[in-house]
C-alpha cells in the first residue's frame, strides 16, 4: 500500500476572509526566494499577487467549503486553508505517526447493454456439438462460469469474463411435443382442438441439434419463449439404459462427482467396521429382490403384524416345485473360539460366491460355481450341466463352451447338496448382485453381503456399479476383460477383496456420500469462487437436502414464491436480507404437477397385488393444460425480466414425459410379485417381450427433455 508523508507544519488561517494584505513587491519576494544573490537579470520575472492576512493557529485545516465566498475572490487570492473536500484516497492513521495510508479505489464496471462490443453470448457450434446435451453438461457449464471446472466442449461462449452471474431454472413438464406441434395447445381455424399426434419416442442419439424458435410458429401460451430465447435445445436426462432406469435430474444437477483416492489414508483404523455391519437387512433383501429364507418370511410377517395366508403357503409350495432349497439354521455353527468374536469377522465363516450361466430356452441356468473362503483359497469350483439342452452358451460372458461341458456329470442337485453341507447359521455369503447367482442355484440363505450395495454407483442409488468398474476403481485390478469370457474364481476373489477393503475403510468408503458432493460445496471450495454467493430456491424438502452449503437456501411454498425469491437473488434485496447472488438454482413445479409428471428417484411404494392396477395419468383438459403452460412460461419471463444485464439464464425441463415409462415399470413389478404366488392364467397383468420392448422405447421418451440458454 502506498504511503504519503503527512504535513506536520503549522496551519495558517486568515483573520478575516474579507480583508486582504497589501501587495508584496517582486524585489522583496526575490530576496526571499534567491538567498544566493544570483543576478536578477538571470531570473525570470515574478508576478505580483496578493494574499490575505493570517495568524498562527494550532487548529486543523478547514474541511468544509464556504459556500458564501465569491468565486472571483477564490480565483484571485491564494488562501492558506486546505481543499474544501479532502482527498478520498487518503485515510489518516489511528495514531500520531508520520504516515497515512492511501487506498486505491476500484473503478466501477460500466453497465453493458446488448449489442455493445464484447457483450457475452452463447453460440451454437456445429463443430463442438456431437451428441445430445445432458443434465451433467449443464452442470459443467455452471461450474465453469461460477468456479474452476473445464470449459464445455459442446458450446461456444463468447466473452465469458463479462458474464457476471448465472441463474438456472428447472421446469419439469416442458416436453418436445409442445414445440413441434404434435401436442395441440391452440384451437384450429374452426375453434376446435386438433387431435394430438402420438409421435414415436426419439432414438437415443437422434435430434440433438437445437431448433430455432419463432413466435409465429409457437402456440400463444409458448410465444413468449421466442422473445427470450433464440433456440430450443433437445436434452437427455441422465439414465441407465441397460437397466432402463432414470436418475433424478434434481440430484444429477445439484450434486457433482468427487475425485476419490483408493489408497491408504492416515487414521483409517478408527473407521474400521465389522462384518455384521454390512450384512443386508430384511428390507434391503426385499428391495434388491432376494428370495427370503423361511425364517425371514416369518420375521417379516411378525413385523407387519400379518398371519400366514393361503398365498404365502402357495408360494412355498411353488418353491419346492421349482427345486428351491435353503440353509438349515438348526445345524450347529462353526464352534469357533469365542475370542474370535472381537475380530473383524466376528467368528463367522465368510464365503465369496460367483456363478456363470448359459441360456436354456428363455432362461439362464447354472453352468459353473466357484466358492472362495476368507483366506482367498478356492474351496469349491465345479462345472454344472443343466437338465435341459443349452440353447446359447454366451461364451463371451460365461466363458463356457460346449466342449467344456461335454464330460461334466455334476448337476444342480449336487451343487445344492454341497451348499447344504457347507453352510450353517454362522455362514455369510458374499457376491456381486448375488440374488442372480442364488436364483440360478435355487438356494435361499439369510446372511448376505452384496458388493453392489455396499459400494455405490457414481450417481448414487438406485444405480448399481458393475464388478468390473468397482474392481478397477478401488482395487486397481482388471477383471472380466478376457475375450474368453468371465472367470468365476477371479470374480469371487474381487468381491472378497472389495469386502475386506470396505471393512478396513468404513461405512462411507465407496458410497455416494463420499463419491458425490453438493454442487454448492464444490462452488464454495473452488479457489476462483472467492467471496461469491450461491442460492437454492425450491420447496422445504429440497432446500433441506441440497442447500446445506449454499449461501442462502430459500424455501418457497409455490411457484409464485419461487419467482419472487429468484428475483431477490438476482438483484439483491436488502430489505429481505438477501444479498445479490452469483449463482441461483430455482425449481418451478407447477406444470409437472398439472400434467401428472413425476421426477424419477422418488420412493417406490410397496406392490399391492390385490388392488386394481391403475391407469397411467394423462394431461388435463386442453384449456386447463394451456393455462398451466402459459402460467409457467410467464413465471420464466418474470425471472428473465428481473435479471440484470450480463446474466446467464439456463432453463431446462430435466426430464421428458415419464408417465408411460413409469406405468410400465409398475406393471413389471406387479407381474413379478403376482408370478411368485399365482398361476399364469390368474395374473392381473402380463409381461411379455411386447411389454418389455414398449418399456424400453418409453424410456427414450421419458429422458427426452428441452433446454434454453441466453445471456440477458
Amino acid at each position: 500500500m502506498a504511503k504519503k508523508r503527512k504535513n506536520r507544519s503549522t496551519h495558517y488561517e486568515p483573520t478575516s476572509p474579507s480583508t486582504t494584505s497589501p501587495s508584496i513587491a517582486a524585489p522583496a519576494l526575490a530576496a526571499i526566494t534567491n538567498p544566493m544573490g544570483v543576478s536578477a537579470s538571470l531570473l525570470p520575472p515574478l508576478p505580483t499577487f496578493s494574499v490575505s492576512k493570517f495568524t498562527l493557529t494550532d487548529a486543523p485545516p478547514s474541511t468544509t467549503a464556504d459556500a458564501s465566498a465569491p468565486a472571483a475572490a477564490a480565483d484571485a487570492a491564494v488562501t492558506p486553508t486546505t481543499s474544501a473536500t479532502p482527498d478520498p484516497q487518503v485515510t489518516p492513521t489511528d495514531g500520531a505517526g508520520e504516515w497515512q495510508t492511501v487506498k486505491r479505489q476500484k473503478k466501477a464496471k460500466k453497465e453493458k447493454k446488448r449489442g455493445d462490443k464484447n457483450y457475452p453470448e452463447f453460440v451454437i457450434s456445429p463443430q463442438k456439438l456431437k451428441r445430445p446435451v445432458q443434465t451433467n453438461d449443464l452442470q459443467g457449464l455452471v461450474l465453469w462460469l461460477a468456479a474452476d471446472a473445464p470449459a464445455p466442449q459442446w458450446l461456444l461462449v463468447r466473452h465469458k469474463p463479462e458474464i457476471r452471474r448465472t441463474v438456472v431454472v428447472m421446469v419439469p413438464g416442458l416436453t418436445p411435443n409442445m414445440f413441434d406441434g404434435s401436442l395441440a395447445l391452440k384451437v384450429d381455424a374452426e375453434g376446435n382442438w386438433p387431435v394430438d399426434e402420438d409421435q414415436p419416442p426419439p432414438g437415443d442419439e437422434e435430434d440433438y441439434f437445437p431448433t430455432t424458435l419463432s413466435r409465429e410458429k409457437l402456440p400463444p401460451c409458448l410465444a413468449d419463449m421466442a422473445d427470450m430465447f433464440t433456440h430450443m435445445w433437445p436434452m437427455r436426462s441422465v439414465g441407465d439404459q441397460k437397466h432402463n432406469r432414470l436418475h433424478s435430474p434434481l440430484t444429477s444437477f445439484l450434486t457433482s462427482a468427487v475425485k476419490t483416492d483408493a489408497g491408504p489414508k492416515s487414521g483409517s483404523a478408527s473407521k474400521r467396521i465389522k462384518i455384521s455391519d454390512v450384512i443386508m437387512t430384511l428390507d434391503e433383501l426385499v428391495e434388491n429382490e432376494y428370495v427370503l429364507h423361511t425364517s425371514q418370511l416369518v420375521e417379516r410377517r411378525r413385523l407387519l403384524n400379518l398371519e400366514e395366508s393361503d398365498s404365502d403357503r402357495a408360494a412355498m409350495e411353488l418353491r419346492k416345485t421349482e427345486g428351491w432349497v435353503e440353509t438349515d439354521l438348526s445345524k450347529p455353527g462353526n464352534e469357533k473360539d469365542k475370542n474370535e468374536a472381537g475380530a473383524v469377522t466376528e467368528g463367522r465363516d465368510i464365503y465369496s460366491i460367483d456363478c456363470e450361466m448359459c441360456m436354456v430356452g428363455e432362461s439362464f441356468e447354472l453352468t459353473r460355481i466357484s466358492i472362495v473362503n476368507w483366506d482367498g483359497d478356492t474351496i469349491y469350483d465345479e462345472l454344472v450341466k443343466p437338465d435341459k439342452p443349452i440353447t446359447d452358451y454366451v461364451t463371451a460372458y460365461s466363458g463356457i463352451t460346449e466342449e467344456m461341458l461335454a464330460p461334466v456329470t455334476t448337476t444342480l442337485h449336487d451343487v445344492q447338496q454341497h451348499l447344504l453341507n457347507l453352510l450353517n447359521k454362522d455362514s455369510i455369503l458374499v457376491g456381486q448382485s448375488l440374488n442372480s447367482d442364488l436364483n440360478a442355484i435355487r438356494y435361499a440363505h439369510p446372511f448376505i453381503i452384496d458388493t453392489s450395495c455396499i459400494y455405490h454407483h457414481a450417481r448414487g442409488p438406485p444405480y448399481k456399479a458393475s464388478l468390473k468398474y468397482l474392481s478397477k476403481k478401488f482395487l486397481h485390478r482388471e477383471v472380466q476383460g478376457s475375450a474368453a469370457g468371465h472367470n468365476s474364481i477371479e470374480d469371487a476373489l474381487a468381491c472378497l477383496d472389495l469386502l475386506k477393503l470396505k471393512l478396513e475403510r468404513g461405512h462411507a468408503f465407496g458410497t455416494a456420500d463420499e463419491m458425490r458432493e453438493p454442487i454448492y460445496k464444490r462452488l464454495a471450495r473452488a479457489q476462483a469462487a472467492g467471496a461469491r454467493k450461491f442460492a437454492l430456491v425450491d420447496n422445504a424438502e429440497s432446500t433441506a437436502r441440497f442447500g446445506a452449503h449454499a449461501t442462502a437456501a430459500l424455501a418457497a411454498a409455490d411457484d409464485a414464491a419461487v419467482v419472487t425469491q429468484t428475483a431477490h437473488c438476482a438483484r439483491g434485496a436488502r430489505d429481505e436480507g438477501v444479498p445479490q447472488m452469483d449463482f441461483t438454482f430455482a425449481h418451478l413445479r407447477g406444470l409437472a404437477a398439472a400434467r401428472g409428471i413425476e421426477l424419477p428417484g422418488a420412493a417406490i411404494d410397496k406392490v399391492d397385488i390385490d388392488a386394481p392396477f391403475p391407469d397411467a395419468p394423462t394431461d388435463p383438459a386442453k384449456p386447463e393444460l394451456v393455462r398451466a403452460v402459459a402460467e409457467s412460461v410467464q413465471r420464466v419471463k418474470q425471472i428473465y425480466e428481473a435479471l440484470p444485464p450480463c446474466t446467464a439464464l439456463v432453463v431446462f425441463s430435466g426430464i421428458g414425459d415419464t408417465r408411460r415409462w413409469k406405468r410400465l415399470g409398475e406393471m413389471q413389478r406387479r407381474f413379478r410379485e403376482e408370478f411368485k404366488v399365482r398361476k399364469w392364467d390368474q395374473l392381473s397383468v402380463q409381461w411379455t417381450d411386447t411389454e418389455e420392448q414398449a418399456w424400453r422405447k418409453e424410456y427414450n421418451r421419458a429422458r427426452s427433455g428441452v433446454g434454453f440458454m441466453v445471456v440477458k
